[in-house]
């Protein structure tokens, strides 16, 4: 949650029974709640898995058209065709990071597609567990990518264009090394690369897949709402008239009679949502 219970106790500047403490929590989720429905995209970053099938119709280009692209032609005389690229736009941006891209066809067989983007990363150490050897390395890499190893002592684990089989922000794997390697020494860097997709800030463009294949997107997305204060102070504002109005309730019920006072607004007002729509998410 963007703004604690304790948040709003200082912006009171009250101090909470405990089950007002439960409620102040009740009265932050559903708003912070309200606030990502009008958005339409959450407030904080957080790690999605999306599942979206490849449509038949190519963005609307049919499935068997194909472009000539003279760039990629090796001779004079050589012609080469390139199929237009699927682009899947996902649910909870904008997008921070993809974690991994997987394809299912009529196999059913998920298949790690390979991030099209250059990285690279410092080795500091190596274990290897039965043919898979995991590296120490602060990293951005993708599974599914490929991996050139250099420089690592002993050079038994230099490798060329090896698949990345698992894979966090300090680790990653590769398999098909020989059981029994010595222990890592020192030094080595990674480069992984792949060409399959490419990560914007709307989704992915695909350039693999065919019409009905399911593709599976694993990625960090959403508004970094800690740098954008608007929406802690407007959270705070809400909350602070929902505690008020929960407050003059419970005094009113418990004394058997009403206190006569005026509701204030809960909810956001219409010109704080105003203040909030650079950040709604547009359908076009």
């Amino acid at each position: 949650m963007l703004v604690s219970a304790s948040d709003l106790q200082t912006y009171m500047d009250v101090k909470f029974s405990l089950k007002q403490l439960d409620a102040a929590d009740f009265v932050i989720e559903g708003l912070q709640s309200e606030l990502e429905a009008y958005l339409r995209r959450p407030v904080e970053v957080d790690e999605i898995t999306e599942t979206h099938v490849i449509p038949s119709y190519f963005q609307g280009v049919p499935a068997t058209s194909f472009f000539y692209d003279h760039s990629l032609s090796t001779t004079d005389n050589g012609i080469s065709y390139i199929q237009p690229s699927v682009v899947l736009s996902l649910r909870n941006t904008p997008v921070v990071s993809v974690k991994s891209v997987s394809i299912r066809n009529l196999s059913q067989v998920p298949v790690f597609l390979a991030e099209s983007t250059m990285k690279t990363a410092t080795i500091t150490n190596a274990s290897q567990s039965g043919t898979v050897v995991t590296f120490s390395a602060a990293n951005s890499f993708t599974k599914g990518q490929r991996v050139v190893i250099n420089g690592v002592t002993p050079s038994s684990y230099n490798k060329s264009s090896f698949e990345i089989t698992s894979v966090t922000s300090t680790t990653f794997s590769v398999g098909e090394y020989p059981a029994g390697l010595p222990a890592y020494v020192s030094g080595g860097t990674a480069t992984a690369t792949g060409n399959d997709y490419v990560v914007h800030r709307y989704g992915i463009e695909l350039f693999r897949g065919f019409p009905n294949d399911t593709v599976e997107v694993v990625y960090s997305g959403g508004l970094d709402g800690e740098t954008i204060k608007m929406f802690k102070l407007f959270i705070l504002r809400a909350a602070t008239r929902e505690m008020q109005n929960m407050h003059d309730d419970v005094v009113g019920v418990k004394d058997l009679t009403t206190r006569n006072v005026a509701p204030l607004e809960t909810g956001f007002s219409e010109r704080e949502l105003l203040a909030l729509r650079r950040w709604r998410r547009r359908r076009i």
